[in-house]
């Protein structure tokens, strides 16, 4: 008897975390997953006002995402080149710069011209993820983003969608989303 009510007790606590997981994870009423641009400083109301801006702290980002639609191992990597922008009054301590896999890798470019990184997952044995890269008030950067779509062997067809963290040292994020569907 008492196994039973273990059992019947296991189940409804699981039960009740599916049903809080249903109404706290829902997303806004409109669907809108949008970042809110509230107070940012004149003259980058363009740039933060496009569809696909994303704001962390005065870091702004005019596009966010992309998608690569159907790539093929056989042609290797691709790459995809963010702007990001301070549109803040003082200067930003770019501090990370980080991948949610190791199959992607950032760099950024600089405004001499100069590609610093790779920039990679923490942890797993290869990018590095301090940027310490200082971005004056009203300059901008190019962060090049680059997917290998072999880097997961045969395993790795199909569709993909990864990620790219940029942390200043306020800990503002900023967060960058590239998808691919991967062919042989």
């Amino acid at each position: 008897m008492k196994d039973k009510n273990k059992i019947i007790t296991f189940i409804t606590v699981i039960v009740l975390l599916f049903i809080g997981l249903f109404f706290f994870g829902k997303p806004d009423q409109n669907g809108s997953n949008a970042i809110k641009t509230n107070n940012i400083p004149e003259g980058a109301e363009e740039l933060a006002n496009s569809h696909t801006a994303g704001l962390s702290g005065a870091l702004i980002a005019p596009e966010t995402f992309y998608d690569f639609g159907k790539i093929s191992m056989k042609d290797g990597n691709v790459s995809k080149v963010f702007k990001v922008a301070n549109s803040g009054n003082q200067d930003i301590n770019l501090k990370n710069l980080s991948t949610s896999c190791m199959c992607t890798n950032a760099y950024i470019l600089d405004t001499d011209g100069k590609k610093r990184g790779p920039f990679g997952m923490p942890g797993h044995g290869g990018g590095i993820t301090r940027a310490n890269e200082i971005i004056k008030a009203g300059e901008s950067r190019n962060i090049e983003v680059v997917y290998d779509p072999n880097a997961h062997g045969p395993a790795g067809v199909g569709m993909i969608d990864r990620f790219v963290y940029l942390e200043d040292a306020s800990g503002n994020k900023l967060q960058f989303e590239i998808k691919a569907n991967v062919t042989p």
